[in-house]
């Protein structure tokens, strides 16, 4: 009877084949990788307008106290007078 032996380079194949290196997993990896980046460029953009508009929100509250344009501003005494003179 003859017993059939392997060759080491015969086995090799088998042996190096990992159990999670299929090409499904690199693709589902790439995908997690790509919504990943996505998400996190969406969010710093969503960051910096936030900043941005409130940056712009807080300029736009405080007029420029140095300009004497001769318009009328209701100032705290006006706003004094204009409740004690109701009836």
């Amino acid at each position: 009877m003859r017993i059939s032996t392997r060759s080491a380079s015969a086995a090799a194949p088998d042996a190096t084949v990992p159990s999670s290196g299929s090409p499904a997993d690199s693709a589902n990896a790439k995908r997690r990788r790509f919504l990943l980046t996505l998400g996190l460029g969406g969010a710093s953009v969503a960051v910096s307008a936030t900043a941005s508009v409130s940056a712009m929100v807080d300029a736009a509250e405080t007029p420029p106290a140095s300009v004497d344009d001769g318009r009328y501003r209701e100032t705290e005494h006006v706003r004094d007078y204009y409740r004690t003179a109701k009836v």
